[in-house]
């Protein structure tokens, strides 16, 4: 309830609107906002509403834990302590994954960001208590046998939730490092900085995602304490297959994005022994690199609206080309299909052009200081260290660069030039990838749809930092996909702590896509994103409504979409306020 409030200060009287409800049973002042004196408030009260709140993403998601109850299971899990006062353990994880969710902070900042949302009108608390204190005391809680009880029921939940048909898989793996802490670093010598951050950087964990295709809803996943096994991962297959099992999922229809970086051969080998399961395997150009002789000229454009960049309206030089062949791997034909993503290509070639530059001005530059150097061998030498320390450190070859080292007259000259041959091809590369599967069954564009676009962790999960345009659920200004948004940063350092972290984090990731598998349902084709932007901006206010100047925290102007999103949750909008249907 809003009411103005008044304050006495040396006699002058200065105006507040405040808002209070009962929180735990007991009334509290949940928002408190300054007007002024008496004439401003008068002016004021006629230009709109006060203190603006986000509400659409906060209420839309809590809409859909009522039928999932995060914090009910995992309290029915780990009971509340008697003398705990505020959220309990699972109100707190919950809090944490909404937050993940819609606009991800550290636990120090969660409290004013729920501040600046309306969420003491759909979940009151005491925002007091999400500090990250309250936080630690009670995840410290969450044994590893704990967590794997609480996955089990959650995931058995979600699994209900969804629709009942035959679900199309996707296994995808990938390694989280958390980012060591600026004050490790403060006063340390620059040689102990490097083998700490050597050392951190070892520290990995492991994460293996199962999916359903369609929406890119977590089935489940299993995490692995050092990174995921570059070698044996095959024999962690048929426990990830059968935990899927046992929550009722029929195992009928299996695909295997397999990194990289793993011994890919005996996992082939395994799926290659199963009916229903099949890989991908994404590599970069050089592992193949006859196929990078195929002329673009061979290249066809990617069908459907993958082909163009994710938009109909694409320019020709923009759409993402693809060449198909057969190419013995692993003992057998198998399917191999090479993309080219024209804007990738532009990008590297700028990159490339950059750090070539660099390398120029810095090798002359040096090369010119030592001219004159009685030692011309030693400076010959000095020089080619540098180029080969300096590209090792920009990540290209030194044998781009040409150099000819001419002495005369008492100095030596370096003539520094480009090697055309070994430019054009390392360029060929540029914006190519490799795909190879087994997948007969499937068009182009669902393999590059879901090895590209519909993977759910990204190339780089463990850089904060990494982007890739062709994520389907990305914007202009940050293309990370759904989970490395809701996953990075960390801001957590210790392995028990980024376990439970990652719990909430795809917790969170359900929710967006169980929200998108909904809105699908009712015929509107919007991704988590759209629909996450679109509630966000549904906010409530405080107005003065009626004649008598009553204030009132109603919602402000709802938009068509932003009222199709509503009733698909069951409510409209009346008098500024939702009601169910």
């Amino acid at each position: 309830m809003a009411h103005l409030y008044k304050k006495l200060k040396k006699g002058h009287e200065y105006f507040y609107i405040r808002e209070t409800q009962r929180v735990y049973g007991k009334p509290t002042t949940i928002n408190q906002v300054y007007l002024g004196t008496a004439d401003k408030v008068e002016a004021a009260l006629g230009k709109g509403g006060f203190s603006p709140k986000e509400f659409g993403s906060v209420f839309a998601l809590n809409e859909l834990d009522r039928e999932v109850d995060l914090a009910g299971m995992i309290n029915e899990i780990l009971p509340p302590k008697k003398r705990v006062r505020g959220p309990s353990l699972g109100e707190l994880v919950f809090y944490a994954a909404l937050n993940r969710a819609i606009a991800p902070t550290s636990k120090r900042q969660l409290a004013n960001w729920y501040e600046t949302t309306d969420i003491q009108r759909i979940r009151p608390l005491r925002l007091e208590s999400l500090n990250s204190q309250n936080f630690w005391n009670h995840w410290d809680r969450i044994s590893d046998a704990d967590l794997e009880k609480i996955k089990t029921t959650f995931f058995k939940k979600i699994h209900a939730l969804l629709p009942d048909q035959k679900h199309r898989l996707v296994i995808e793996t990938a390694d989280i490092s958390a980012p060591p802490k600026p004050s490790v670093f403060a006063g340390m010598p620059q040689p102990d900085q490097d083998f700490l951050a050597e050392h951190l950087a070892q520290q990995k964990l492991g994460l293996a995602l199962i999916t359903e295709w369609s929406h890119g809803i977590p089935l489940y996943y299993q995490s692995f304490s050092g990174g995921v096994p570059t070698t044996g991962f095959h024999d962690h297959l048929e426990h990830l297959l059968s935990k899927v099992s046992n929550l009722g999922v029929a195992i009928e229809d299996v695909t295997l994005l397999v990194n990289q970086d793993m011994a890919a051969a005996p996992i082939i080998e395994q799926i290659d022994a199963k009916d229903g399961m099949h890989f991908i395997v994404s590599y970069p150009p050089d592992f193949a690199p006859e196929l990078m002789e195929i002329s673009l000229k061979d290249f066809r454009p990617l069908p459907g609206n993958r082909g163009a960049q994710l938009s109909p309206v694409a320019k020709e030089d923009e759409k993402i080309l693809f060449y198909e062949t057969k190419a013995t791997f692993w003992n057998q034909p198998r399917r191999v299909v090479i993309t080219f993503d024209p804007k990738s290509f532009h990008k590297s070639y700028q990159d490339l052009g950059k750090k070539v530059q660099r390398v120029r001005k810095e090798i002359l530059a040096l090369a010119q200081r030592q001219a004159q150097d009685a030692d011309q061998a030693s400076a010959i030498e000095s020089v080619k260290t540098h180029l080969a320390q300096l590209c090792l450190r920009l990540k290209i070859s030194p044998d781009l660069f040409q150099l000819n080292f001419v002495p005369g007259k008492g100095q030596l000259r370096l003539e520094f030039q480009l090697d055309h041959r070994q430019m054009a091809g390392v360029v060929r590369h540029f914006g190519k990838n490799i795909l190879i599967t087994d997948r007969e069954d499937w068009g182009v564009e669902e393999i590059y749809d879901t090895c590209v676009t519909r993977a759910v962790l990204g190339p780089e999960l463990g850089d904060a930092k990494s982007t890739n345009g062709n994520r389907p659920y990305g914007i202009a200004k940050d293309n990370r996909s759904l989970f490395q948004k809701a996953l990075l940063p960390l801001y957590h350092w210790t392995d028990s702590k980024i376990r439970v972290h990652l719990f909430v984090c795809v917790a969170a990731l359900n929710y967006l896509t169980l929200l998108s598998q909904r809105l699908a349902a009712a015929g509107i084709n919007m991704t988590p994103n759209e629909a996450m932007e679109e509630l966000r901006e549904l906010r409530t206010a405080i107005y003065a409504k009626d004649p008598e100047g009553k204030l009132k925290r109603v919602l402000e102007e709802v938009n068509d979409q932003q009222s199709a999103i509503l009733k698909t949750l069951g409510y409209v909008v009346e008098d500024g306020k939702v009601a169910a249907l």
